[in-house]
Parts: structure tokens; C-alpha cells; sequence
């Protein structure tokens, strides 16, 4: 049964108790992020390569890593019979610790985890916008007074500009398929954590690699396209009724269950503690 002053109390417990982990954890990705610069700076291009496209490709895959990384490690204490005795006896369900950990990992670590991508992309953004700039301006110079081979393109200020993420969406069957693959990857870890007693991290990326080729084995065997269920939201390819069906909820069902799991664990835990 859910109770919003029971929740709420449940929050501040919970953040008081973890706050600290969570900042060292945000710290270290702000580290990789800034390593990630000084690597831009010191290349032979600079910052140049630094484009909207690339920021993009940088903001995606931290997401999604760091965010399955965030969800693994929100049950760590688990791991202890001590603190899990701890987070288990606290007056609240099961449901309330489920809503929490939902709202931590799939609303408060996404934002954050923006907030910090910008803190370092914002100034790199505009190191490799003056310098693409420059560099194309000195390209067109250089030409004019050596006009040998074709003329350098002009400096294209869009190209450079500050990667926004919903601009990365050409429809919103493009932000579904991102909304869904981050369910699972963080429902999976997150399951995997609860799942298994000892080392739940080591275990879960095994369990996620035996996952993987065992759906690769099946395809193989079937002679399958899992082409047409993995771009299902983005493939313009035409699908027979029962496949718009199907592939569809598949892929609306395999993450429910594994945040359904997830909520089960929980309760278990509470019963075998």
C-alpha cells in the first residue's frame, strides 16, 4: 500500500544515507568527461571534430552506460547482510522502495547526468566551434591567394552548434526506442543486482553477455532477420500485420517484466531477510 508521507520519508532516509555515494559517483563521470577534453585538445584536429554529431554520440553512450552502471549499484548495499537487514526493516513497502528507485534512476540520474554533460560540453562546444571557424576561414584564405584544387567549404555554423537531445529525435518513434532501450538496460542491471546475492555486478554482465549470444545463437539457428525487431521503431521497411504486432509489444514487454522482476525481488528480500 502506498503512503506519500511514508514515501517521502522513505526519500530523505534513502538520500541521506546514499547523497554522498551518488556525488563521488557524478564526480567520476564529470573526471571521464574531462579526460574525454584534454584528449580533444591535445589530438592533431583539436577540438575541431568536437561537432554537434559527436556531442551526441558522447551524450547517448554515457546514458546508457553510466545509467546501467547508477542502476546496478542502487541495490549495492543489498550485497551486506548488514545494510540490506538495514534497507529491508525500514517502514515502508515494497511498492515505495520500487517508486523510489524508479524515480531515481529513470527521472533524477538521466537529469543529472544532462546537467553534467553540459558542464563540460558547454566550453567545448565553443573551443570547437571558434576553432572549426578559424580553421575553415584560414582554409578559404589560403586557397585565394593559391587557388589550386576545389574551393574549401565554408564554415557551417550548424554543424557546430550545442547538441540538445531532443533535437536528436527525427520523430517520436525515435524517442520511444530510446525510452525503451533505457528501460531495459537499466531494468536489467538493476534486476540482476537484486537477482543475485553475491557479486551481483560481475554476475549481471555475464548473465547480459550469455543473454546476448543466446539471441544471437537462436537467430542463427531459425535463420532469422532480428534485423526487423531491432529497428522496429526506425526502419521504414514494411511488416506483415501480426509482425507490427508482436515485435510492438515485444518490445514494450521485455522491459515491464524486467522492472515487474525487479518489484518481486524486492519483496522477496523483505520475506527472506
Amino acid at each position: 500500500m502506498f503512503s506519500p508521507e511514508r514515501f517521502a520519508r522513505l526519500a530523505r532516509a534513502h538520500f541521506a544515507e546514499h547523497l554522498r555515494g551518488y556525488a563521488w559517483f557524478l564526480a567520476g563521470i564529470v573526471l571521464i568527461e574531462i579526460v574525454v577534453s584534454i584528449l580533444f585538445a591535445v589530438s592533431k584536429t583539436g577540438f575541431t571534430e568536437f561537432n554537434t554529431r559527436e556531442q551526441g554520440g558522447y551524450w547517448f553512450a554515457g546514458m546508457f552506460l553510466f545509467s546501467s552502471i547508477f542502476a546496478g549499484r542502487y541495490f549495492q548495499s543489498m550485497g551486506q547482510r548488514a545494510s540490506a537487514l538495514l534497507s529491508l526493516m525500514r517502514p515502508a513497502s515494497g511498492l515505495e522502495k520500487w517508486l523510489l528507485a524508479v524515480a531515481t534512476t529513470l527521472l533524477l540520474f538521466p537529469l543529472a547526468y544532462t546537467l553534467l554533460f553540459y558542464l563540460v560540453a558547454v566550453p567545448d562546444s565553443a573551443l570547437a566551434y571558434s576553432q572549426a571557424q578559424h580553421q575553415a576561414q584560414a582554409a578559404i584564405a589560403d586557397w585565394t591567394r593559391h587557388p589550386t584544387g576545389d574551393r574549401p567549404a565554408a564554415f557551417d555554423p550548424k554543424a557546430y552548434a550545442l547538441f540538445r537531445p531532443w533535437d536528436a529525435f527525427e520523430s517520436w518513434k525515435d524517442a520511444v526506442n530510446f525510452l525503451l532501450w533505457l528501460l531495459f538496460v537499466q531494468g536489467f542491471a538493476m534486476f540482476g543486482s537484486l537477482y543475485f546475492r553475491t557479486v551481483p555486478f560481475i554476475k549481471t554482465l555475464l548473465a547480459a553477455l550469455i543473454f546476448m549470444l543466446a539471441c544471437a545463437l537462436f537467430v542463427n539457428l531459425v535463420g532469422g532477420d532480428d534485423g526487423l525487431v531491432m529497428s522496429y521503431w526506425t526502419a521504414s521497411r514494411p511488416l506483415a500485420p501480426w509482425q507490427r504486432w508482436t515485435y510492438g509489444l515485444l518490445w514494450f514487454v521485455v522491459p515491464s517484466l524486467l522492472w515487474a522482476a525487479s518489484y518481486l525481488a524486492i519483496k522477496e528480500r523483505e520475506i527472506t531477510a
